[in-house]
């Protein structure tokens, strides 16, 4: 009996010198043989996540809005709007500019016949502000991300 014990642990001492030699020499032999090693098992990064698609852009041409003060036309305010969306929402805000023309020019009547006064520019920032807003009551939230206003004029 005592003879197998040391025959067993030869063999043992025996294979823990080949495994170290070989890793010694860089050779990882657990790996070959499809095994892991947990004391040599190294995680790779995750990897970085997609970057997001770029924002896609739907004309919607030019407004035309008469600003209307004490119940007469005063001026005319041109403008031409931009609306930035996402890459998935671009055929359903083009399907539904009509509704958004409208809803558009019904809002701007009401606030820059407000907003406008005598010598002041346009104020572009909150007119862009209340196109989103006025695009999430519209289509629903989420479907214009931005609206860009570019060349505004005041008749």
């Amino acid at each position: 009996m005592v003879r197998v014990i040391f025959i067993v642990v030869a063999l043992l001492l025996l294979l823990a010198g080949v495994v170290g030699g070989l890793y010694f020499w860089g050779i990882d032999p657990l790996a070959r043989l499809g095994l892991v090693n947990p004391l040599h098992q190294t995680e790779a990064p995750p990897a970085p996540p997609p970057p997001p698609p770029p924002p896609g852009y739907v004309d919607f041409g030019l407004l035309t809005v008469p600003v209307i003060q004490n119940r007469e036309v005063r001026k005319q305010a041109e403008m031409i709007i931009r609306l930035q969306v996402e890459s998935r929402n671009k055929e359903i805000v083009a399907r539904n500019l009509p509704r958004l023309q409208n809803a558009f020019l019904e809002d701007m009547i009401t606030y820059l016949g407000a907003t406008v006064r005598v010598g002041q520019p346009l104020d572009l920032e909150g007119i862009s502000r209340r196109l989103v807003g006025v695009a999430e009551r519209t289509l629903g939230p989420g479907y214009v991300v931005g609206v860009s206003v570019e060349n505004p004029s005041l008749k």
